[in-house]
């Protein structure tokens, strides 16, 4: 890549599966790629709203808590709070590592319903 040159980004609807509770919001969404039947792990983004909308994000995501977590493979994150996987963010990313996780990703929207909805 030439000096000065940004990157390119890639941006696409995730289902949420977690989050990371704040005082005034959320601190970090733990997002789930649906595969038929099995919801595997893509990581987290923790960046890209503000106060406010993180106290929105919050507000949503608190009507679908769920007490167990809902991807195939467990994994063992600290303070989850797990949710029934009905809202998509809309992330913006650089890149996928070979492990499957998003590499740089950053929040930019969260929707209920279909990921193309």
């Amino acid at each position: 890549m030439r000096p000065g040159r940004r990157s390119r980004r890639e941006r696409e609807k995730i289902l949420v599966v977690g989050f990371v509770k704040d005082p005034s919001g959320v601190a970090a969404l733990y997002l789930g790629k649906q595969e038929g039947k099995e919801v595997r792990y893509m990581g987290k983004v923790g960046t890209g709203w503000r106060r406010t909308k993180s106290a929105e994000i919050r507000k949503a995501l608190d009507t679908v808590v769920s007490p167990k977590q809902k991807l195939t493979k467990r994994i063992k994150k600290p303070k989850p709070t797990w949710i029934e996987p009905k809202f998509y963010a809309e992330i913006e990313y650089r890149d996928i590592t070979s492990e499957g996780l998003l590499r740089a990703s950053s929040f930019k929207g969260l929707s209920k319903g279909t990921r193309r909805s």
